[in-house]
């Protein structure tokens, strides 16, 4: 008898061999261009996930298909149309940029095909999608956790800085100005940038008439290290509160000095790991690259873990693990997923209910100040 199960056991595992497939998961990130600090961070964090699990329950193998868009909203969408017909990936992460996935999302509708984005906040990423999920909150939220914590610290009159080019800027500041007058805050003026300008001198100018309490800059890090660094060397004083778009080194690069005080909403700091998932995770990051985990690369590993997820409770209930449907359906009833960023619970509209964290810059570092619940 016990041969009989030797044997047996033997036969289950070379079937698992012999039948295990690839699987593919579509990427799209910005690894060049305007904000390629968003890919590379993002695929650093994917690439210790991916390390530290590629293979699903069942034995089946994942593989990782990358496409650069450039950080361009017409090559991100020409990059999902080449992975779902071309690659036949079961599904998408990515973008990073809401503009670049609102493009992509409608493509990935029709195909029915799930995508899941690590990093963007817009609203309407998600909106009427039943195959678009996050595994980031969204701006509402972020918006009034930068609203809340200027208020909280007597900071009642803003002017905030809208970069027009970008919808997740332009969704942001309106999150912002609604939370901070409904707190009883005051905003005095809101100023215009563009994605790729290089002199502010006009719009430092009407801050300085302003004369605010705190500047709301709701854009990306290249436009908001150089806005503050012109700020600075014209005289304007009042701090700087910006978004997930600012935090990377590039920012204290750029500004220099001027980047000291800038705080802004994140969705991680190493600091703030407590838990195993997120210690294992900083840990390993640590020891290949040498530097502290980014929150763009902790997200980007929480949507790939999401996606393991999904497939292997696909495997569970006896399905393949490249049923998209049964993805999808996995990924938009995600609840309490451990995350490194936190515990995360997809609602109805496939949206992240989880915590913030809120940074700023403190001797040419990123220093965590506090975390806000949901």
């Amino acid at each position: 008898m016990k041969k009989f199960s030797s044997m047996v056991a033997a036969i289950a595992l070379v079937s698992s061999i012999v039948y295990a497939k690839e699987v593919k998961i579509g990427v799209v990130l910005p690894m060049t261009g305007p904000i390629a600090a968003f890919g590379q961070t993002s695929k650093e964090g994917l690439d210790i996930a991916y390390a530290q699990n590629h293979k699903l329950s069942n034995g089946d193998t994942v593989k990782l298909v990358l496409v650069d868009d450039e950080g361009d909203k017409v090559k991100a969408a020409t990059a999902v149309k080449k992975l779902i017909n071309d690659d036949k990936v079961s599904v998408i992460l990515g973008e990073v940029a809401s503009s670049n996935s609102m493009a992509m999302a409608p493509i990935a509708e029709k195909a029915k095909t799930p995508m899941i984005t690590h990093a963007s906040t817009n609203p309407r990423v998600t909106k009427g999608k039943k195959y678009v999920t996050r595994a980031c909150f969204i701006d509402p939220f972020q918006g009034a956790v930068m609203a809340k914590y200027a208020l909280d610290n007597g900071l009642k009159k803003a002017v905030v800085v809208t970069d027009a080019k970008q919808d997740y800027s332009v969704g942001l500041s309106k999150a912002f100005k609604k939370a901070y007058t409904a707190g009883g805050g005051k905003i005095l003026k809101t100023i215009l940038i563009n994605s790729g300008d290089k002199d502010f001198n006009a719009q430092v100018a009407a801050i300085k008439a302003a004369n605010p309490d705190i500047v709301a800059f709701t854009g990306y890090y290249n436009e908001g290290a150089l806005l503050v660094k012109q700020a600075r060397a014209m005289g304007v004083k009042a701090p700087f509160i910006g978004a997930d778009g600012v935090g990377f080194p590039e920012l204290i690069k750029i500004a220099g000095k001027a980047a000291e005080g800038f705080m802004y909403t994140d969705h991680f700091n190493e600091a703030a790991a407590k838990s195993p998932e997120a210690k294992a995770y900083v840990e390993a990051y640590h020891k290949k690259f040498n530097k502290p985990a980014n929150s763009m690369g902790a997200l980007a590993a929480d949507a790939y873990g999401m996606i393991l997820n999904a497939m292997n409770s696909c495997i569970k209930e006896g399905k393949a693990s490249d049923d998209k449907e049964c993805i999808n359906d996995k990924l938009r009833h995600t609840k309490d997923y451990k995350g490194i960023t936190g515990v995360i619970t997809i609602d109805k509209d496939g949206n992240a209910v989880k915590s913030a964290v809120v940074n700023a810059v403190k001797d040419g570092k990123f220093v965590y100040k506090t975390t806000v619940n949901p």
